[in-house]
């Protein structure tokens, strides 16, 4: 159990981390874009930030994804990426499940999927406000 303890948390670390970096690079893109061109072009901005924001998620279902794997908890990689994507989405089906030793990871990973989410909303809710709106007022869009 303190292993898995350790995994999880290590695994946690990792995706904030890369959560974390994602965030920057983005924001400081936004931050250096030409003054107005992207209150100008709000729609396509918006599109592209939250597509943006998904290659953070899609790299830490993967890398919890690749935990199961390695360590046998699943059989495939195939099985990994589906169960963790359930599971880092807390949709989690149930059609795929880990063994009794492991199931207390899988708890983590759905924890780090509702603060990953929860962070990436309120980026793109950040985003939305520089666009779409100026001094407290609607942008004429």
């Amino acid at each position: 159990m303190p292993v898995n303890f350790l995994l999880a948390t290590a695994l946690i670390a990792a995706t904030v981390a890369i959560q974390a970096v994602f965030m920057e690079i983005g924001l400081r893109a936004i931050r250096h874009a030409e003054p107005g061109y992207l209150g100008r072009h709000a729609t396509i901005a918006t599109v592209a930030w939250v597509s943006y924001l998904l290659i953070p998620i899609s790299l830490d279902i993967c890398l919890w994804a690749l935990l199961y794997y390695l360590i046998g908890a699943l059989p495939s990689l195939d099985d990994a990426i589906y169960f963790s994507t359930a599971t880092f989405t807390t949709v989690g089906y149930g059609d795929v499940v880990l063994g009794k030793e492991w199931r207390q990871i899988s708890v983590f990973e759905a924890v780090n999927g509702w603060i990953i989410f929860g962070w990436a909303t309120a980026l793109i809710m950040a985003v939305i406000q520089r666009l779409y709106f100026r001094d407290g007022k609607a942008n004429d869009v």
